[in-house]
């Protein structure tokens, strides 16, 4: 039997298809969705409900920073020869596609256009002219993704694959829960990482980094940026508690990771 992680066929062109078929949905949803009534019902309703405690939803939406989303990459995709040059490009991809849409749009987030009162913020959620779309939801979308067409095995395996598209959603909900982001956010970012994702693939077709990321060089410069990033994002947690302690949750996976490929790189050295 096929390891889960393990350098698997890549994804069939008629599962491709439907990724993308998805995303295009999804973004002609959110389109649909922005210019209706139900961005701000939809919105309104999951205020007005009891989502549970605000610290679980804080810890959750972290899921979605895109420095976690990429290191968490960094470390799952080891296994994956072209791994490392997917996360890379699709968080650069992400890096500018995000900001120029949200800087072209320029809609208001929901504590800029709703009365204060009528939401249940959690944390400290921003309040400015830049909410569509979600780079979280964004984020978290590419990661799922790309998790898939790093392992395509994980297909067959239910019990692998439910959990992780499930998480992948309620990070991206969470968005709405916490009060940073419309629904229409929501949906537009995901579709938009289901692309990113699969642009971050096929790029690598045209102008390759493999080659050089499986070096030894490649490697020390994959081990610095993991360990770099694992920093960061402790260093930049927001002051809740609970944002806190996923941010050195995924730190600690983080620094395992790099701990991971600096063995590896000692035992390939003492191997040459």
């Amino acid at each position: 039997m096929r390891p889960l992680f393990s350098s698997a066929p890549r994804l069939s062109a008629r599962a491709q298809s439907f990724l993308l078929v998805f995303a295009t949905v999804l973004l002609l949803f959110a389109w649909g969705v922005w210019h209706s009534d139900l961005n701000r019902e939809w919105l309104l309703a999951v205020h007005a409900s009891h989502m549970g405690p605000a610290e679980l939803w804080i810890f959750l939406t972290q899921g979605g920073d895109a420095a976690v989303v990429l290191l968490l990459l960094l470390v799952l995709g080891r296994s994956c020869r072209q791994g490392a040059a997917w996360a890379l490009k699709g968080f650069l991809m992400g890096a500018l596609v995000s900001p120029l849409l949200k800087m072209w749009l320029a809609v208001p987030r929901p504590l800029m256009a709703i009365d204060p009162g009528l939401l249940n913020p959690m944390g400290n959620p921003p309040g400015s002219a830049n909410a569509m779309p979600s780079g979280h939801a964004l984020a978290v979308s590419a990661l799922v993704c790309l998790i898939v067409l790093m392992y395509p095995s994980l297909l067959r395996r239910k019990a692998w694959l439910l959990p992780l598209i499930l998480g992948g959603l309620v990070v991206a909900f969470s968005r709405v829960v916490v009060g940073a982001h419309w629904p229409a956010d929501v949906l537009a970012g995901m579709g938009l990482g289901i692309w990113i994702a699969w642009l971050a693939m096929q790029s690598e077709r045209l102008w390759p980094w493999t080659s050089f990321l499986t070096t030894r060089p490649g490697n020390w410069l994959l081990l610095v940026t993991e360990v770099g990033l694992a920093v960061f994002i402790v260093v930049t947690a927001p002051a809740e508690t609970a944002a806190i302690t996923a941010m050195v949750v995924v730190a600690v996976v983080g620094f395992l990771g790099a701990v991971s490929r600096y063995m590896g790189l000692q035992h390939q050295g003492a191997r040459g």
